[in-house]
């Protein structure tokens, strides 16, 4: 029976309205959603000129991600004999795949935000609507009024399935096909898409006093990532220590060098994930997302070092990280 006073009509069969409506071109903004004005009272929350250029810096990774892959494709010889990795062209290959795994997967966290009109904003879930809402609560879940925590659940457990894949895909690229390897990408994939999807983290930031909940992934999709993440930073060690200390850098920030990429990107995503999506700032989005930009920017400046350096086959990685060379 169909609720009194609320008509579905225009909410079962509008396949082509848009959100924002009656907005012809992609620079064209929705007005705040009122979550941010009302529920937040923040002003001018969300200008379209801020909103456009969050749009294009997420926008330009992709370019530059596939630029990166193609140096490795156009230097694969190059890049395996650099260093003291006695690595090979198929190894580079793994690199390249690790790499354009991480690309695409940044697609599904677009996905999300062209939804909210780019604008990060208190989320209500659609699941927890009653079978016969009433019209408060339709209207408390419009794309307008908040965004959708469903869809945002949803596209980071396959955000970061993908970025899993391309961590233990890096991993397979330094190391080699080795049997720890192989287990650990098919091991990553198989977790990651048929792993249990409870129980969550239910992880929360305290924001103006009230606990609002951060990284909705599933515990077995964050431990894998926790466990490629660690591999990985061991991979950029082993792959590019030879390179910086080679070219003359001290150790401790050879060290550091290698890891810096990565780092980079994390904390990036990290922030963006914990700081902004939880005090529902675009400044915040925006910061955060250049973050990770240039650590994106710095590993293709690595990968170049690669080439430009050399093969180094006198420099050794430090006494306490040797163990990586039996690996």
């Amino acid at each position: 029976m169909k609720n009194q006073g609320y008509d579905d009509s225009r909410e079962m069969d509008a396949p082509y309205d848009i959100y924002p409506e009656n907005d012809t071109w992609a620079w064209e903004r929705a007005s705040p959603k009122t979550s941010l004005t009302t529920d937040l009272h923040q002003s001018d929350p969300a200008p379209a000129w801020l909103l456009n250029i969050i749009e294009s810096a997420h926008w330009v990774s992709f370019p530059i991600g596939f630029y990166i892959a193609s140096y490795l494709f156009n230097h694969a010889n190059e890049i395996a004999s650099a260093g003291n990795w006695s690595g090979s062209t198929n190894q580079v290959f793994f690199l390249m795949l690790g790499l354009l795994n991480q690309v695409f997967g940044g697609g599904m966290a677009v996905l999300m935000h062209v939804y909210e009109g780019w604008m990060i904003a208190p989320f209500k879930n659609v699941l927890a609507l009653p079978e016969v809402p009433t019209r408060t609560q339709i209207d408390a879940i419009r794309i307008k009024n908040y965004n959708n925590a469903w869809l945002r659940a949803a596209s980071y457990q396959m955000l970061m399935t993908f970025q899993s894949l391309g961590l233990s895909l890096f991993t397979m690229g330094v190391f080699g096909e080795k049997p720890w390897t192989e287990v650990l990408v098919l091991g990553t994939a198989l977790i990651a898409l048929l792993g249990p999807k409870e129980p969550r983290l239910e992880l929360k930031r305290k924001v103006d006093g009230e606990d609002r909940p951060v990284l909705p992934l599933s515990i077995s999709l964050a431990l894998v990532l926790a466990a490629n993440v660690f591999l990985q930073l061991l991979a950029c060690i082993k792959l590019f220590y030879p390179i910086f200390a080679g070219s003359g850098m001290a150790p401790a920030l050879a060290l550091v060098a290698c890891i810096l990429p990565s780092t980079l990107q994390g904390a990036g995503g990290g922030i963006e994930g914990y700081f902004a999506e939880s005090s529902f700032k675009q400044w915040q989005h925006l910061g955060a997302f250049l973050i990770l930009l240039s650590g994106f920017i710095l590993l293709g400046g690595t990968f170049h070092q690669m080439v430009t350096v050399g093969p180094t086959p006198d420099v050794a990685l430090p006494s306490f990280l040797e163990f990586l060379n039996s690996w």
